[in-house]
């Protein structure tokens, strides 16, 4: 993905991600888009079927927006 500029202020922004929250395991991850609205299964939210799509972040160091993409 091309680094994007601020809409706001014109600067180039930092990438970066955001983590999910840490599991019972202890494992962290990257923040993950998940197609459609959360729907509550026995094991948590029913994923399966359903495009996930990895969460990218960029954050502007002037006026310090973070905007989120997630890229086919």
């Amino acid at each position: 993905m091309a680094q994007p500029i601020c809409p706001d202020c014109q600067r180039r922004m930092e990438g970066g991600y955001m983590l999910n929250g840490v599991p019972a395991s202890g494992h962290v991850a990257a923040g993950t888009w998940v197609e459609g609205p959360p729907e509550k299964g026995f094991w948590g939210l029913k994923l399966k079927g359903r495009r996930q799509l990895t969460v990218y972040a960029w954050r502007c160091p002037g006026c310090t927006q973070v905007r989120l993409y997630a890229p086919e």
